[in-house]
């Protein structure tokens, strides 16, 4: 890195890397002992790349503390109290470890300043080159970092953040393939246009693939817009023309399990040796009766049901839309629930094991003899389950605003994935219209 010049690792910083890449940890290495049997502690210094999602680069600084692989705790980084000078060399390990963060973390800050050898400081600038120059001029990926940043330290929902973040690295990937930086100047319909095509052609993202991308950076970018004066920020306003937005927004159908299925796995007891699929059937159970999403299944305690027969709570994704759920329980629910005394905190499953394990357990009722009729399908997620729910709902012809009220949401659009589902709806649909005509009639000729 020594031979570029000061714009050109800056240039090369702002491009690949930012904080959050940088890693710091303390380390020995038990096959590197010296005739007494000691190893030297190091501080460990890496470089994450958040595209090839691998360490690329590594380095390691001698504290000048050296211990016995058995006085070690790889797990608290440390020296144990069975070493003899424990309290002396744990305080020169987390000195060393300090400077070293305090240079990092110090933008403006010198190495002599920070208390660093020579040699110390040109090994972190092989894996964190020259940190002061991260201010040098911050990219649109820096923005969104940033923004994202502020999210989380506002405890927005997790899901939420993570898409801005995917939309920060697919800016970092366009970038990277074209062999550029954006910085916010750059955004006009041109940069538009190119990066639609970049996502189109080189990534066959689909539509709702791209206007989701779009959605998410023209929040980060009106956010900066507001405040461009204040922060000396140089953005124009062609990001706010209709014709800078591309793709288009799709609208997912639903996919939920039948009403049969639904009965069957209710009253359905997997063998003794297929027990490990009873808590999956029982969570899938409390989506397809409740509708609740699979961030807030695991969240319900006993204070949700205070009001006899009754489930309210805010749902994790709307809890900064001041939307409720207020659901009178169905025996089904609540049968479900009193079995885990209304507290679902045992169902510890994250969304992908869930998934899995889901997919699993339709695989294997799929192939019994017993299941062949209810022809159990294996594309199944825990979005689905939500969706059960709906559908059973709007077919069963239960009033919108209930429905909506039930599984908290606001807009009556949402309703508009779950009609006209099946054939069958559409004839029920249609003979009950022409009953109650006929009906009406009957009651005038009398």
């Amino acid at each position: 890195m020594s031979h570029r010049t000061d714009d050109e690792l800056a240039v090369y910083i702002n491009k690949y890397y930012s904080l959050q890449d940088l890693k710091i940890s303390r380390k020995i290495f038990s096959n590197q002992t010296d005739n007494e049997g000691t190893c030297m502690v190091y501080i460990r210094l890496r470089r994450y790349n958040p595209r090839t999602r691998r360490d690329e680069k590594e380095k390691k600084i001698p504290t000048g503390v050296r211990v016995k692989p058995k006085f070690w705790s790889s797990k608290k980084g440390e020296v144990l109290k069975s070493d003899f000078e424990w309290q002396q060399k744990n305080r020169i390990i987390q000195e060393k470890e300090s400077d070293i963060r305090k240079y990092i973390s110090t933008p403006d800050g010198e190495y002599k300043f920070a208390q660093l050898k020579k040699e110390e400081f040109a090994l972190i600038e092989e894996v964190f080159p020259t940190p002061r120059l991260l201010k040098y001029k911050m990219n649109l990926a820096h923005y969104i970092e940033e923004y994202y940043k502020n999210r989380e330290n506002l405890k927005h929902p997790t899901g939420t953040v993570k898409e801005f973040k995917t939309v920060m690295n697919r800016v970092k990937e366009f970038d990277d393939a074209k062999n550029q930086i954006t910085h916010m100047n750059d955004i006009d319909l041109l940069w538009s246009d190119a990066f639609e095509l970049w996502m189109t052609e080189k990534k066959h993202y689909s539509l709702g693939t791209i206007e989701k991308t779009y959605t998410i950076l023209k929040t980060v970018l009106y956010y900066y817009f507001e405040r461009r004066k204040k922060l000396n920020i140089q953005l124009s306003d062609e990001f706010t023309y209709k014709s800078f937005k591309r793709g288009k927004k799709s609208k997912n159908k639903p996919n939920p399990i039948s009403y049969a299925q639904v009965m069957f796995l209710y009253n359905y007891q997997f063998p003794d040796k297929e027990k490990h699929f009873e808590i999956v059937r029982k969570m899938v159970l409390i989506q397809c009766f409740t509708g609740c999403r699979f961030d807030d299944l695991k969240k319900f305690r006993p204070h949700h049901f205070e009001e006899k027969g009754w489930l309210k709570f805010t749902p994790t994704k709307t809890t900064n839309y001041d939307i409720n759920v207020s659901q009178p329980l169905n025996k089904y629910a609540d049968s479900l629930f009193k079995e885990v005394n209304y507290d679902t905190s045992r169902y510890k499953m994250q969304n992908q094991p869930y998934n899995r394990a889901i997919q699993s357990m339709l695989e294997n009722l799929s192939s019994k003899d017993e299941c062949k009729d209810l022809k159990f399908k294996t594309n199944h997620t825990s979005h689905n389950f939500r969706d059960t729910f709906i559908t059973q709902a709007v077919q069963s012809g239960i009033n919108f605003k209930s429905i909506l009220e039930w599984v908290g949401q606001s807009s009556y659009t949402i309703m508009d994935r779950y009609i006209d589902l099946t054939p069958e709806f559409n004839r029920r649909e249609m003979r009950k219209l022409f009953k109650q005509r006929t009906k009406r009639k009957s009651v005038k000729a009398q």
